[in-house]
């Protein structure tokens, strides 16, 4: 009975975050931060649920490169590099740290970047168009290389932040073969440089482990860093599984993305706070044109299908106001889709009533989803069902099982009968909307579109244009409003983060696909610190809801 009181107080105060703070005897204000344990304690260990690409988030925390992603203004920081330089269009000098190590122990020299840089040429990820740019290394000195490119490419610096640094013996375990996902943790072992050890499991795109282990890196070149010792990875809970276990559970998950409407129970818990973030991720809807349902091929049946959607009615009840409406696929929350969407006003179709429901009426569509997105399915079905579409569910828990489909759609080689396909697009790029625009690509194995020479030249120039010029907004907004009139996708809004965190848990997410564990802390009351003791009953109370900027 308490615990209803409470939710209805907490329904009534949550808007306003000024009286959560004044109902001192009901919520109070996350001090975890002040009780940190700042060392790495032998003891430290945390648990957490990566429903969407968990190969890209355990890479950039168990590898490393010459640059990584980051959430500041330019989107990147120096990771193994001191410095670089850009001499002209073509050529860059890097200089890199000293005394680096990898994590086996082994010196990490000029040498090593080289040798992995020419193993990267030879062995490309394949959804940029880096494996057709050549490009040549050179050694300066023991401490900087230069890279020359033999052509010109504005999207070559920041596909290194996706390019890692491995020991010999992985280079040689795992030849030149080129990739659509990540293959910096196919195995097990000290073979990388960043602030985790892959120490079981896996996790490559296609498919990965269950259970992943990482474990923090002695030899990791920033000595502030990590703080946990221990990271258990899980990336194919049901939803409802997960929800349970970071909400109604101590010591079963630590950090998890949670279903929206379940906002509530998150603060009104014993054991977990509610983080939220704005986000740059996406939820990708993809209308399969390549061999899915033939009415898709009208291109006036994908328009009234994103006309028949109320984006203000999905984010304000299916979102609980969790995120933005966005007159594209492509997050509103990257800073230049924003400008554009500001800057130009975008056609609406105003397709009348009647049109849609004779467009529509009869309509059956084979939808393939994770579970977690259930909850925005049915706000879409319900939306839907009014104009006569029928809705048919294939619903899995493992992204593994979405990228077997995606990735084999276009050579038509997909072994489901799917019209409407969910992907949880998590912005692995960082304020470049490069995370979307690939699915746009002619021939990639990410696209689900046929040949459109339109799209085509608007993207070869996005690879040719400097990304402070005036001609990259005119590019990237040629790009969306393509994608747009062309209805390419089933829109939907942009989305905010929404994480349930274990109160003892010092924990920002950033804005992308990033998951900063080695910036995460806990505290002397953590679980894994306490041991059999139980938790206090002074920490019981809920926290006030954390909105991070």
């Amino acid at each position: 009975m308490i615990r209803i009181v409470f939710i209805f107080i907490f329904l009534y105060l949550f808007s306003n975050s000024e009286m959560l703070r004044n109902n001192d005897e009901i919520f109070k204000e996350d001090n975890s931060s002040l009780n940190a344990i700042e060392y790495l304690h032998p003891k430290s260990h945390i648990k957490i649920f990566l429903p969407s690409i968990p190969y890209i988030y355990i890479s950039k925390n168990t590898n490393a490169g010459l640059i990584r992603s980051d959430d500041n203004e330019q989107g990147w920081v120096y990771d193994l590099a001191k410095s670089h330089e850009r001499i002209d269009d073509y050529t860059y000098i890097f200089e890199i740290k000293r005394n680096l190590k990898f994590q086996d122990g082994t010196p990490f020299t000029i040498d090593s970047a080289i040798n992995n840089l020419n193993h990267f040429k030879k062995n490309p990820f394949l959804f940029s168009n880096i494996d057709k740019i050549d490009f040549e290394i050179s050694k300066i000195d023991e401490f900087r290389l230069k890279i020359e490119l033999k052509q010109k490419y504005e999207l070559f610096f920041i596909d290194l932040a996706r390019v890692f640094f491995f020991t010999d013996e992985y280079l040689k375990k795992y030849p030149t073969k080129a990739e659509e996902t990540e293959a910096g943790t196919r195995e097990p072992g000290p073979y990388g440089m960043g602030p985790y050890i892959l120490k079981d499991g896996y996790a490559v795109g296609k498919e990965q482990t269950e259970k992943i282990i990482l474990e923090a890196n002695p030899y990791y070149w920033n000595k502030k860093y990590p703080k946990i010792k221990k990271v258990t990875v899980y990336t194919q809970l049901n939803a409802e599984e997960a929800f349970n276990n970071a909400v109604n559970f101590e010591g079963k998950l630590d950090i998890s993305p949670i279903p929206f409407d379940k906002k509530i129970e998150a603060v009104m818990s014993k054991y977990s706070k509610l983080v939220i973030k704005k986000s740059t991720n996406n939820i990708i809807i993809f209308f399969n044109l390549i061999n899915g349902n033939q009415k898709l091929q009208n291109r006036e049946i994908r328009l009234a299908l994103n006309e028949a959607i109320d984006e203000e009615n999905i984010l304000n009840f299916i979102y609980k106001k969790e995120g933005t409406v966005s007159p594209f696929t492509t997050s509103i929350n990257f800073d230049i889709v924003n400008k554009i969407a500001q800057k130009h006003e975008y056609s609406k179709y105003k397709m009348s009533e009647e049109k849609k429901h004779k467009l529509l009426n009869g309509l059956k569509l084979n939808i393939f989803t994770q579970d977690r997105f259930m909850f925005l399915w049915r706000g879409l079905e319900y939306q839907l069902e009014k104009y006569g579409v029928e809705i048919l569910y294939d619903i899995t828990t493992s992204e593994k099982d979405i990228y077997s489909q995606l990735l084999n759609t276009h050579s038509s080689k997909n072994t489901k009968n799917w019209d409407l396909l969910t992907w949880g697009d998590d912005d692995w790029y960082y304020q470049n909307p490069w995370t979307v625009l690939f699915i746009y690509e002619n021939n990639s194995p990410w696209s689900t579109i046929k040949n459109d020479p339109f799209m085509n030249n608007y993207i070869k120039e996005f690879f040719i244009t400097k990304r402070d010029s005036q001609n990259y907004e005119n590019i990237i907004s040629k790009i969306l409003y393509r994608a747009r009139h062309m209805a390419y996708t089933l829109r939907v809004p942009s989305h905010n983060k929404v994480i349930a965190v274990n109160k003892e848990v010092i924990f920002e997410p950033f804005e992308g696909g990033i998951i900063p564990l080695w910036k995460t802390k806990i505290t002397k009351n953590h679980w894994s610190i306490r041991g059999e003791q139980p938790y206090p009953e002074d920490q019981h109370t809920p926290i006030i809801p954390l909105r991070m900027k």
